[in-house]
């Protein structure tokens, strides 16, 4: 009886030892971030890629130029916007992308293709009238109701009837419809980690195509990234200055963090994007939705605290300043459709109302100081922020 106790005791130690070894090798090391945006594949070969994203920006900053001069013919703006053609860089007119086919157009967005075809063709409108009202009033002083040049100081401005500036309208648009958009509703989005997560966990590339070494889930990652710091000089170590602002996104973030208000979002972001990416690699999908979150609730800040500066910014005579600042809170008001607001996507019927008044009458030149505060002031109560936090930035 003594014999079959010990053994008893001997068989029970070596189970309690190998549950305890099982559970030790389930326990996962805690995912770090990298110092900078670096990741490899099973190849040990870099598997991060944004190319397109790149593109993209480089068609906006293009068509952005060429609507603040009058160089360009209405039918060769329209083919950089539709087409993807028509570009300088010759490497753009054969990427295969398309800005007008990529605004509002992210796959997990609440905004449906009526609303995706009004915006699409609102921007149609805007760059027609560019190159036909605008261009016609070249050298005619702007007034309300006449499209024309307006300078104040060293600063001249090519503007409607309605006093908007095309070329700040169409980017700051751009911004939200297009760069926020697919980060927000798309990349980031949680719906896309929860559709790509089995893939992703089973090794399949992107598009089961073997020559590439990431999944769809770690390539939505990188695309997310590409349009935020695709244009740096190194875009794995982005720097944080005002004199590296590489326009779109990029430049309004850096802006933003400038200001000791809001000092932190630039590396908040960064630092997201980075774990977000390493815990997508050890499949922690739960730390990869966290950074996700942070991403997407930082960038939405960024552009509502850029449209309530600008507005205010635009108080005031109707000047080449003000009409400069208020075309560009006009085209972030535009984006703001696309950012979301304690994590649900602003609503149509949010800022819908917002947009006419700052179309109604004469436009730009009719909205007043009073009505100015009292959007930035509902901005500032959406996204957290004062009027006063928001007035002195350095755009």
């Amino acid at each position: 009886m003594k014999r079959v106790f010990l053994s008893m005791l001997a068989i029970s130690a070596l189970v309690f030892t190998s549950c305890s070894d099982d559970n030790d090798n389930d326990v996962k090391p805690p995912v770090e971030a990298p110092a900078t945006y670096v990741f490899n594949g099973k190849d040990n070969k870099s598997n991060v890629s944004f190319s397109g994203q790149v593109a993209r920006l480089k068609m906006a900053k293009e068509l952005k130029d060429a609507l603040g001069d009058n160089v360009k013919t209405q039918a060769q703006l329209e083919e950089m916007f539709k087409d993807g053609t028509g570009f300088e860089d010759a490497s753009l007119n054969t990427s295969g992308k398309k800005l007008r086919g990529t605004v509002a157009s992210a796959t997990n967005s609440n905004v449906d293709a009526v609303e995706t075809d009004e915006l699409r063709l609102k921007m149609d409108g805007w760059i027609k009238d560019h190159a036909t009202e605008v261009y016609a009033n070249w050298n005619t002083d702007a007034a309300a109701g006449t499209a024309g040049k307006l300078t104040t100081g060293s600063r001249t401005v090519y503007v409607s009837a309605k006093g908007v500036e095309y070329n700040q309208a169409v980017a700051k648009t751009l911004i939200g419809s297009v760069i926020a958009d697919q980060m927000i509703n798309k990349y980031v989005s949680q719906k896309f980690i929860d559709d790509n997560k089995a893939d992703h966990e089973a090794g399949k590339p992107y598009k089961g195509d073997d020559t590439k070494n990431y999944t769809a889930l770690q390539h939505g990652w990188d695309e997310a990234y590409g349009y935020l710091f695709g244009l740096e000089e190194d875009p794995a170590k982005p720097v944080n200055s005002l004199d590296e602002r590489k326009g779109f996104l990029n430049s309004y973030i850096k802006s933003v963090d400038n200001d000791s208000k809001f000092k932190g979002i630039f590396d908040d972001v960064y630092n997201a994007f980075k774990l977000g990416r390493a815990a997508v690699d050890a499949n922690d999908y739960e730390l990869a939705s966290k950074q996700a979150e942070t991403i997407r609730a930082s960038v939405s800040k960024v552009i509502g605290v850029m449209a309530a500066h600008y507005l205010l910014k635009g108080k005031g005579a109707k000047d080449a300043n003000s009409l400069h600042a208020l075309s560009e809170a006009y085209g972030f008001l535009q984006s703001l459709r696309f950012v979301e607001i304690n994590g649900q996507q602003v609503e149509k019927n949010q800022i819908a109302g917002t947009i006419a008044m700052l179309e109604a009458d004469n436009g730009l030149w009719s909205i007043t100081d009073d009505q100015l505060d009292q959007i930035a002031s509902r901005l500032g109560t959406y996204f957290g922020f004062t009027t006063e936090d928001v007035v002195s930035l350095n755009d």
